[in-house]
């Protein structure tokens, strides 16, 4: 039976899945945790805000708070729905605050925001904690556009200040640790540095998908021009054009939902594409999942994406369920898919993917060797045997 350790943690992060790791691991190990999951709203579909307080593992109160539908572009995103959004969470995360007194012992930030809000809290000297960590798994490159630029400097002048205020930070990809340290220089002596690589979501157990054709491709993540999604809505008509029986299900929402559908309408691909929305429960994605025989990260080239220095949570998730991944070069995570087998790895030329997918449309054998390879990924970074080594490791250190 695992022992819980005498700690109170007050978590903070976005709502995507349920069943992040992280705050699994959290709520099963520490004795107290209180989890408030922010919701930006900028996804229509979204939930509110709310705060979720464990006692030894077990749920003892729920809270939630005001929904925001912000779901726009442009010149109203940026300066009107973005910081409307932001002052709504972070008076929501006061409220949460305020519940628990404004006392734990660890402030767990899994997002720059609430790194930024804890840090400024404990020195006025209304949060009481022993330990600020800051988990980043995201990088905020600065655009050329206006409007983003401004959006992006301010993340980026939040970030400096983090780094240097903070106890931990825990970075998802040596890459990441790279990027950071290049834009602002080494860390302060005083700033632990861990690293945090794979930590893939826990397997829920489903079935096996029947053997292909159809060859079904799942699309799991924000629908977004840097995400890869109408390369993969591409991806769909090339096949079609070779005779080939081929489905893509989208899971997800995004300020490009809209368009991604237009465009699936203006090519005649309705049949071939279904759009299935946001999903944030964990049961739910890897249902959908299990019917599915790859999932698709087609990230594009783009010089302000964060992708290029991060563990994506959509690549997490397929690895997690047992389906390989097609997968451009450019994410960090492209490295496990290669050194594993994994998957398929195509450059910024997609229009070499629908030969792979022929090959297993015609020997669907190859799925199999693919999994194997997922699996000695899965099982070398499992998630639980990565946090306990690091949470025992800082819990003993203080």
């Amino acid at each position: 039976m695992k022992k819980f350790w005498k700690k109170h943690i007050f978590t903070a992060e976005l709502l995507y899945e349920k069943d992040q790791i992280m705050t699994l691991f959290l709520k099963e190990r520490f004795e107290k945790v209180d989890v408030f999951i922010m919701s930006t709203g900028r996804i229509s579909n979204l939930p509110p805000c709310e705060l979720l307080s464990y006692r030894n593992g077990k749920l003892v109160k729920e809270k939630k708070y005001n929904k925001n539908n912000l779901n726009a572009k442009g010149f109203v995103l940026y300066l009107l729905y973005i910081p409307k959004s932001l002052i709504s969470i972070i008076f929501d995360m006061l409220r949460a605050l305020k519940s628990i007194n404004f006392t734990c012992d660890i402030f767990f930030a899994q997002h720059f925001l609430p790194a930024f809000m804890a840090i400024i809290l404990r020195r006025l000297g209304v949060l009481r904690c022993e330990k600020i960590i800051f988990v980043m798994d995201d990088f905020y490159p600065v655009p050329s556009e206006f409007l983003r630029s401004l959006y992006s400097r301010g993340i980026d002048m939040m970030q400096g200040f983090i780094r240097k205020n903070v106890d931990e930070i825990w970075y998802t990809t040596p890459r990441l640790f790279e990027c950071d340290k290049n834009q602002f220089g080494p860390l302060p002596k005083t700033v632990l540095k861990r690293f945090i690589q794979g930590y893939f979501f826990r397997r829920i157990k489903t079935n096996t998908p029947p053997l292909p054709p159809p060859i079904r491709l799942a699309f799991l993540g924000s629908l977004r021009k840097d995400t890869g999604i109408y390369e993969s809505i591409d991806l769909v008509e090339i096949c079609i054009r070779q005779n080939m029986n081929v489905e893509l299900l989208v899971i997800g929402s995004g300020t490009d939902e809209k368009d991604a559908k237009q465009y699936v309408e203006q090519k005649n691909l309705s049949q071939a594409v279904r759009f299935l929305g946001f999903e944030n429960r964990g049961e739910e994605i890897a249902r959908i999942l299990s019917t599915c025989h790859l999932g698709l990260a087609l990230y594009p080239t783009y010089p302000i994406s964060p992708n290029w220095y991060l563990t994506s949570g959509k690549c997490r998730r397929y690895i997690s369920q047992r389906l390989p991944i097609v997968i451009s070069t450019v994410p960090y995570f492209a490295k496990y898919i290669h050194d594993y087998n994994a998957g398929i790895i195509v450059d910024n030329n997609f229009e070499e993917v629908p030969q792979a997918l022929l090959d297993i449309y015609n020997n669907p054998s190859i799925l199999e060797d693919m999994r194997k390879g997922v699996d000695k990924l899965y099982n070398k970074y499992q998630a639980d045997i990565i946090l306990e080594e690091i949470f025992n490791d800082m819990v003993l250190s203080y």
